[in-house]
């Protein structure tokens, strides 16, 4: 059995190996997708998912808020409790979900297909009922997770991270985004100090 900093080590070899792959997994026509996607919502950007993905869809949402995107993280559960009543049709849905085919979001689709919102589905299962209900499926590729089980969504939520971590970088360029545009909306922490004393 490996030592437990060796398995340390081959966790970190295995995250920048996957990371290095998504130019090579992702094609460009799929990532100008995503990107006109994002750049042209003319309503929210709703972020959703759960357990593990849950929290990568709040961290997403959040990444997309301080790009001035109207980003918001939904809970899949609270939405299918009425919170699905403040979607409109010029909307965006990001589902997030490894396997595509969690209850908490499946049964979402309908109320989703009722409102006439877009779907951005964010799956490894290309058969899933979130892939076949979305207008564009993104995957990450992911070989293997790191858990010793290579169950946990531990690499893959990794990957899904970077996917829209590149995608903000990208709309910051793209948009002018200066370090005057960034203190408005993060006034807050080391983030807002050190845009205030380097004005």
């Amino acid at each position: 059995m490996s030592s437990p900093w060796q398995q340390a080590t081959d966790t970190w070899t295995l995250y920048s190996e996957a990371l290095a792959g998504l130019g090579q997994h992702l094609s460009e026509p799929v990532w100008n997708a995503l990107m006109t996607e994002l750049r042209e919502c003319r309503g929210k950007i709703v972020v959703t998912g759960v357990g593990t993905s849950g929290i990568a869809a709040r961290k997403i949402a959040h990444m997309l808020s301080c790009v001035e995107r109207p980003a918001i993280y939904l809970n899949a559960t609270d939405a299918a409790h009425g919170d699905l009543g403040f979607l409109r049709a010029d909307d965006r849905m990001i589902l997030l979900s490894r396997g595509g085919n969690s209850d908490e979001l499946t049964r979402l689709l309908p109320g989703l297909a009722g409102r006439n919102v877009p779907i951005i589905s964010v799956t490894e299962n290309a058969n899933s009922a979130i892939a076949k209900a979305a207008r564009l499926v993104i995957s990450t590729g992911v070989q293997r997770e790191a858990d010793p089980l290579n169950m946990l969504a531990t690499t893959s939520i990794m990957l899904v991270i970077a996917i829209f971590d590149a995608a903000c970088a990208c709309l910051m360029s793209e948009s002018g985004y200066t370090r005057e545009t960034l203190l408005a909306v993060h006034p807050g922490g080391d983030v807002g100090l050190t845009l205030r004393q380097n004005r």
